[in-house]
Order: C-alpha cells, then sequence, then structure tokens
C-alpha cells in the first residue's frame, strides 16, 4: 500500500504515526489495535485535515483578534469565555472543505445507519508524560448522523481555542498559525459497566493500582456525574480498600473481572513501559480499551487548572447543582442574612459582643466557601445556555441569546426600580427638592441625617410617601456591604444619588418584549423531539442569570451585618484606648477585635493602613483606547472615575462612568451615567445587560482605564466598537448621534 506523506483521513489502524499528526490519544490506541488489543473501530482526521479547514475560511485573522487584544493576565473569565465563544461561532459557521467531507461521510456510511459514534479530541499536545490537558478540550459521545458527525468535528477543532486552552495557551504554545488538533471518530461501544483504572496511583503517593468502575458511559465518571465504586489494589495483587457506593446494592466487579482488568492494565503498562491511566468499558472477555494515556500526577498539574475545569461542569453535574443552590442555598443566605439584621450590637457586654463578633465571622465565611465553591460553578448556566443556543441556531451574532435572558426578577432590578420611583416623587414635588437640597448642603450623615429627614414629614405630611419609601429603601434593599461600607448607613449618599437621577431628562427605553421571537428559533432549531431539553436548558440559564446577582446581594448583607458588630467592638476599643485608627477596619481584623474583648486584654491594637500599591503618573495621555464593545451606541460626556464607595455621591447625572468594574451592590448608579467604561470584560457581566437595557454606550475590559483617564477628561465611548477616545471628537464617526 502506497503512504500518503500528510493524509488528511487514516483508519485507526493505520494511525501509529508521528503524534504530530494524530495526536496522542489516536496512536496510543492504534498501537493497541495493532497488538490486537480490543479497541473501538475507528479513523482519524489528522492535523492537516484541520489546517486545511482553517485555511479555506480564513479562520487565523478571526483567531489573532480575539487572543491577542489583550495579555491573558489582564483578562478576565468573561472575556475569555467571549473570545472563546466567537471563535466558536466562526467555526460554526465556517464550511469543512469538501474532499475531506467526502472522505468522512463515506467512513460513516460503510458502518449501518443506526450507528453510534464517538468524535474525541486527539490534540499532540494532550495525554503526554508531561500533562495530559484532561478536560481542555471537547468531545462528543452518541453521536448519531452524518449531519451531527460533521458539526461536532467542527466543535472539536473550535475547542482548541476554548477558555480553557485559552487561558493555557502559553503553556501549551498555542498560536492560530502552527497549532492543530486531530479528530479521532469511534464506533461507540455500549457496555453495561465502565470505569478508570490507574496502573500507579496518580496522587504521586505509592504505586498502588486504582480501579473505578460505574454503571453506563466512561463519559459519566470522566465528568463526575456518577461516584464510582473504588477499589485500591497493592501490586501484589492485594485488596487494601473497596468504597462501594450506596447506589450499588451488588459489586459491579467479581473478582475474576477485577483479575481480568488488573492484567491488562498490566500488560498496558509494559507495551507503552510508563504507569498508564486508562478508560475502559466492559468485563471479562468483552473489555474494551477506550483510551490510555500516561499518568500524570496531580501534584504535577497547575492546581489553578484543577480549580478552573470545576468552573465549567456537566449539563448533569449543572442541574443538580441548580436544584441545590435553589431549593436550599439562596433561601439559607436570604434567611441568614435576615435573621442577623434583626439584632443590634449596642447594650451587650464586651464577651457577649466578642461571641456575636465569631458567630457572625464563622456564618460569613462559612458563606464565602460556599460562594466559591457552587455559586461561581453554577454561573456557568448562562455560559451552557448560550453555547446550547449557538450550537442549535447559529445565529449571526453571537449573543443572541441573552436576548432569552432579559428581565428576569433581579434583586438589584427590583432596588433599582425603586430609586427610579423616588427619583420620579422627588421630581413631583419641587418644594420637597428644596428641602432635601438644604438638608444635604448641612453636610449631615447617618443618623443625624435621618432624623433631619424625618423632620420634614413632620412639617409637611405630602412628604411622608417619599420619606416612608426612602427608609424602606435602605433597610430592605441597602442592608448590604461594598467594600468594608455598608451602604445603609449612608443615607446622605444614596439620597444624592436619587437626586442626581432626578435630573436625568432621558428616560430608560421600553423594553421589547422579544423572548418569544427567540424562543420559537431556538425551539424550530432543536425540533419537536427536544422541546423538554431545551426548556431544561433554558431554565438553568435563567436561574443562574437571576442568582449570579443575587448571590453577591445576599452575601453583602451578611457581610454588614458581620461589620455591623465588628465596627462596634472597634468603637467599645477605641473608647477604652485600646485601638488606634478604627478608620482602617477591615473584615480581616476580627480576629484581633474578638481577642481583645473576650480578654478584655490591656494591649493596644494599631490597624495599619493597608498597602496599597502606588500607580506610576503617567505623563502621556492616550488618545484612544481599545476594549471589548458591551453596550452599543456613541456618546461623549465628562469622565468620572468611581474607585470606591466615597466616590458615589460625586457622580453627575449624565457623566461616564470609569471604573474597575460595576459591582452588583452599586448597579443603581448606572441609570445615572451617559456611558460606561471598565477595566472588567464580558458580555455577560450584569453591567452589560443594564445598560442594553436601558440604551447606555458601554466599553469594557480596558485595561488601566481608571488611571489612563482622569476626572473631567472629555470621552466619547464607542459600543460598537469598543473604543474610547479621549479628548474632543475631530471626526464625524467620533460624535455621538
Amino acid at each position: 500500500m502506497v503512504k500518503i506523506n500528510n493524509p488528511r483521513i487514516l483508519p485507526l489502524i493505520e494511525a501509529d504515526i508521528d503524534v504530530k499528526m494524530v495526536g496522542a490519544k489516536t496512536k496510543n490506541l492504534a498501537i493497541l489495535l495493532n497488538k490486537n488489543i480490543p479497541v473501538p473501530e475507528g479513523f482519524c482526521i489528522t492535523t492537516s485535515g484541520y489546517k486545511d479547514f482553517i485555511e479555506l475560511n480564513n479562520i487565523s485573522p478571526t483567531i489573532d483578534m480575539e487572543i491577542y487584544k489583550k495579555e491573558p493576565k489582564d483578562m478576565r473569565w468573561e472575556e475569555i469565555w467571549d473570545a472563546s465563544l466567537r471563535i466558536r461561532s466562526a467555526f460554526l459557521k465556517s464550511q469543512i472543505p469538501l474532499v475531506l467531507e467526502k472522505e468522512v461521510i463515506k467512513h460513516i456510511k460503510s458502518y449501518p445507519n443506526s450507528t453510534k459514534f464517538s468524535v474525541r479530541s486527539s490534540s499532540p499536545l494532550e495525554d503526554s508524560k508531561k500533562n495530559s490537558y484532561a478536560g481542555i478540550h471537547e468531545s462528543y459521545v452518541n453521536v448519531k448522523g452524518i449531519e451531527e458527525i460533521l458539526k461536532s468535528i467542527k466543535l472539536v477543532w473550535a475547542s482548541l481555542w476554548s477558555d480553557r486552552a485559552i487561558l493555557y495557551r502559553d503553556e501549551m504554545e498555542l498560536d492560530s498559525i502552527n497549532s492543530s488538533i486531530a479528530v479521532l471518530i469511534q464506533v461507540m461501544v455500549e457496555e453495561e459497566i465502565s470505569g478508570l483504572a490507574f496502573s500507579h496511583d496518580p496522587r504521586g503517593k505509592d504505586d498502588n493500582m486504582i480501579i473505578e468502575a460505574i454503571e453506563g458511559f466512561c463519559s459519566e465518571l470522566v465528568d463526575n456525574e456518577k461516584e464510582p465504586e473504588k477499589w485500591v489494589i497493592n501490586r501484589e495483587r492485594e485488596i487494601l480498600s473497596h468504597k462501594r457506593p450506596d447506589t450499588y446494592k451488588n459489586t459491579l466487579l467479581k473478582s475474576d473481572e477485577l483479575k481480568n482488568l488488573l492484567d491488562k492494565l498490566i500488560n498496558l503498562e509494559k507495551i507503552f513501559n510508563f504507569p498508564v491511566d486508562v478508560e475502559w468499558t466492559g468485563t471479562g472477555g468483552d473489555l474494551t480499551i477506550l483510551q490510555s494515556r500516561p499518568i500524570t500526577s496531580f501534584t504535577d498539574d497547575d492546581p489553578d487548572r484543577q480549580w478552573y475545569l470545576t468552573l465549567t461542569p456537566s449539563f448533569v453535574n449543572l442541574k443538580k447543582l441548580a436544584d441545590k443552590v435553589e431549593n436550599q442555598l439562596i433561601g439559607q443566605l436570604e434567611n441568614e442574612g435576615i435573621q442577623l439584621s434583626r439584632e443590634e450590637p449596642y447594650g451587650l457586654s464586651k464577651k457577649e459582643l466578642a461571641f456575636q463578633i465569631k458567630k457572625r465571622a464563622e456564618i460569613y465565611f462559612k458563606w464565602k466557601k460556599i460562594y466559591w465553591d457552587d455559586f461561581i460553578p453554577f454561573a456557568h448556566g448562562i455560559r451552557n445556555f448560550g453555547t446550547y443556543y449557538n450550537d442549535l441556531v447559529k445565529p449571526d451574532n453571537p449573543y443572541e441569546f441573552m436576548e432569552l435572558l432579559k428581565d428576569e426578577d433581579i434583586l438589584a432590578t427590583r432596588r433599582n426600580k425603586k430609586f427610579q420611583k423616588l427619583a420620579l416623587l422627588l421630581n413631583a414635588s419641587p418644594i420637597l427638592k428644596e428641602k432635601i437640597d438644604e438638608i444635604l448642603k448641612n453636610g449631615l450623615h447617618g443618623p443625624e441625617f435621618i432624623r433631619a429627614l424625618k423632620e420634614i414629614g413632620n412639617i409637611n405630611e405630602d412628604f411622608f410617601e417619599f420619606i416612608n419609601q426612602f427608609l424602606d429603601l435602605l433597610t430592605n434593599h441597602l442592608d448590604i456591604s461594598y467594600e468594608n461600607t455598608s451602604l445603609q448607613d449612608h443615607p446622605e449618599v444614596i439620597l444624592k444619588n436619587i437626586q442626581e437621577l432626578s435630573l436625568r431628562k432621558k428616560s430608560p427605553p421600553s423594553v421589547k418584549d422579544s423572548k418569544k421571537k427567540y424562543l420559537k428559533k431556538l425551539y424550530q432549531a432543536a425540533g419537536d423531539s427536544r422541546i423538554k431539553e431545551v426548556d431544561e436548558v433554558l431554565r438553568i440559564g435563567r436561574l443562574s442569570w437571576k442568582l449570579r446577582d443575587d448571590d453577591n446581594i445576599l452575601l453583602g448583607r451578611v457581610e454588614n451585618q458581620f461589620l455591623k458588630f465588628l465596627k462596634h467592638g472597634a468603637e467599645v476599643l477605641e473608647n477604652e484606648k485600646k485601638l488606634k485608627n478604627r478608620e482602617k477596619l477591615s473584615i480581616d481584623d476580627w480576629e484581633d477585635i474578638y481577642s481583645a474583648l473576650i480578654t478584655d486584654s490591656t494591649s493596644i491594637i494599631v490597624l495599619e493602613t493597608s498597602d496599597e500599591s502606588i500607580t506610576a503618573e503617567i505623563d502621556f495621555k492616550p488618545r484612544q483606547l481599545v476594549g471589548q464593545p458591551s453596550s452599543p451606541g456613541i456618546v461623549t460626556g465628562k469622565a468620572r472615575i468611581i474607585k470606591s464607595f466615597a466616590d458615589f455621591s460625586t457622580l453627575k447625572s449624565g457623566e461616564i462612568i470609569i471604573c474597575d468594574a460595576i459591582q452588583p451592590q452599586m448597579t443603581f448608579l448606572v441609570a445615572l451615567a451617559a456611558g460606561i467604561v471598565e477595566r472588567r470584560g464580558g458580555m455577560l457581566v450584569h453591567s452589560s445587560i443594564i445598560a442594553r437595557e436601558m440604551g447606555i454606550p458601554a466599553v469594557n475590559g480596558v485595561s488601566d482605564a481608571t488611571e489612563l483617564i482622569k476626572n473631567g477628561d472629555l470621552v466619547t465611548v464607542n459600543g460598537y466598537l469598543g473604543l474610547v477616545v479621549i479628548g474632543k471628537p475631530e471626526f464625524d464617526r467620533e460624535h455621538s448621534n
């Protein structure tokens, strides 16, 4: 047989060639197949096929624009995912070279029409002795039909530029010209039992062998969708430990089946001459090897990558997480915040106060851990829905799916509507406006400001509605903390924001109900057989969107109640001359405050100034900054830098907010702005959604925005192109309409 020097497709049995052509996954399985070890039949699209696809569709410029716009260290998760989504959309809308497509179809048609396939990544950089890159690239199982197989091939190719791959592109040496990936297409082997096997402990502790087994597909174990039955066995074949989940009444592997699997494992280790990590299915004589690769110790892998992979849970795990978050965690967090808010620190003995501080610290840090372990991974529900929508609908706008997430009843939206209503009430009463102006000019703060406000109500009963609604806003919507500051404790700042909001001549645009239109597109693309699946993916996406902000606000309330008691404890110690620099107090100081109160210590606590990095003065002013277009439109206005809560009261109606990030606790400021510029990037950050719904041009992902732009600078925000121009507009296209 004449060998082709640069083949595009190879039968698996012929794929024991250069790993740069077929990837390590394919090469390893080809080696086993040539040694008569049972491996699923199939074929490989080599890296040359990928390169032909890239060249035909001229995708390299798109990739370069997305991944080299900013350094990875300057990009947040949301920006990386956005870049990956746009690249993925470009791949889906591109055409596989006709010659290659015909060859794929020819191979697929050689099997019965009912055959299901797995379409798996096989990167030259995967499955090496140094790194496995497990979970970095995509694989698809149970794929049936020519159209779905061709789509899955493009999605595997696109996964070379997934958010996971982009994050590690420096380590993986990715660039659009020289990077490539092969695709392994195999017949699905469906057995009752599947699992993983390690010829050495992957934690590097000893040389024990580990066997894990589940009922069903191996992918369910790899994706942590099922808990496995697990054996730890030493080299003398003695079982050191055996753990079986409650879901299995009987053991999945009999002793002879376990022995057969161990024999295969040792044999594979001899073939490759290194410890192996194996995916397998079947038992006894029907045992089939799905994958064999070198073991990479968990301690050798980047620990950040291990955490990173938890941020993209499988859909099965996402459903479990949705039930946990919706039916358990959010209600508990909300109730805990309410319970804590019913207690006051005043009148307590020092030991009682110390006890309450410790209690609140334990509650706060418990929820902080839950936030990282559960709430942050659940944010993947939005990304999962976006990917699902785009894979089915293939829209021209990769963010079209967000139309189906609008108008969810989130806590921040309820609060912001309260601000709008109060601004309208203030506008309707010039006399009330005048009285509030007087109070604000007097420089009153906190309780003194509230007393003065209530006195206005005693003078004129017509002001009662405004005052009562304002107090309700403080109690029920602003009992939250923002950067160690209680919004509730600064009513004068909040009323100043409402006063500025009342000056806005531009009313928020009415949001047209476009959900039905896009939902219809999604249903049509999915087909009648997948209606329930669509509804479930959308439900989780909407819930994820709602809770990704609500969790911040609810956690902010728990934090605020912790701070309230902590600040009072610091005040008690200051009055006793046992504490200095109380204004520098932060949550990190709680243990010192607790110890001083509980032991009645005579030593003096000196709170230190935070070690803030000194920013070098920039002796030039750039003309143009590049970011991400997050809300369309063009507007010119004066810049207002928002770095801390103290800056809230300086914001004037119609100014351009320049900030690090619009946090959920501060989204009420958006209604005041004519435009927004953020350092943090991403189309899925909540400020982007609010800006689009309110018709406010916005650009995010602008590095060093708060340092390069100064208060009062005239800036033009171009939300179409993601540009920020500093200085007077010089060209027609820089002007707002």
